[in-house]
């Protein structure tokens, strides 16, 4: 498994002291996300660097509590298949996500994002411009659902345009508006 899927918040939250330990239903699926995603990324361009990967209810907890931004754990994945105090999933999708960015096509991250259409299995790709990191998922239902999301004049992110399948390459050629 890519080691920056379970302690990327290492370097994000330095100040946070507790686990991110993942159970084994999550390991099985972050395991699918390294095989299926991430290390064919890495054979076709360079190794990934995890932005936002594996979150366990501990962390998010305290990222709730003390970094709270433009999150939406009850569908990201980035829970995986972990559970709440209540014993009820965080994330109603399965599956496993990670926010990631390539060294090596810094300001060219659409060129990963079609990479991973035309080539990947994936459930979910949040595409936030060229030179930010995007947001990856695999799971069950293999979506296929890509979006652009942009930032407003207010600073949060807001969905845009979105395609579905080998469709979603129109969102990078410049003819859906």
């Amino acid at each position: 498994m890519h080691d920056g899927l379970l302690n990327w918040y290492l370097a994000k939250h330095p100040d946070y002291d507790g686990s991110n330990v993942a159970s084994e239903c999550s390991l099985i699926e972050l395991e699918f996300l390294t095989q299926e995603i991430l290390r064919p990324l890495e054979n076709q361009f360079s190794k990934p660097v995890i932005t936002y990967g594996f979150t366990s209810h501990a962390l998010l907890r305290w990222i709730l509590k003390n970094s709270p931004g433009d999150m939406a754990p009850s569908i990201d994945q980035h829970a995986a298949m972990e559970l709440n105090s209540k014993a009820n999933r965080i994330c109603k999708r399965d599956g496993a996500a990670c926010d990631f960015y390539l060294e090596s096509h810094k300001g060219k991250m659409d060129k990963v994002a079609q990479f991973i259409i035309e080539h990947l299995p994936f459930d979910r790709l949040y595409f936030y411009g060229n030179d930010k990191p995007i947001h990856v998922s695999v799971g069950r239902d293999n979506s296929r659902y890509v979006q652009i999301r942009r930032t407003n004049t207010a600073g949060s992110r807001v969905p845009g345009r979105y395609r579905r399948g080998t469709r979603a390459l129109e969102l990078f050629d410049g003819t859906v508006s």
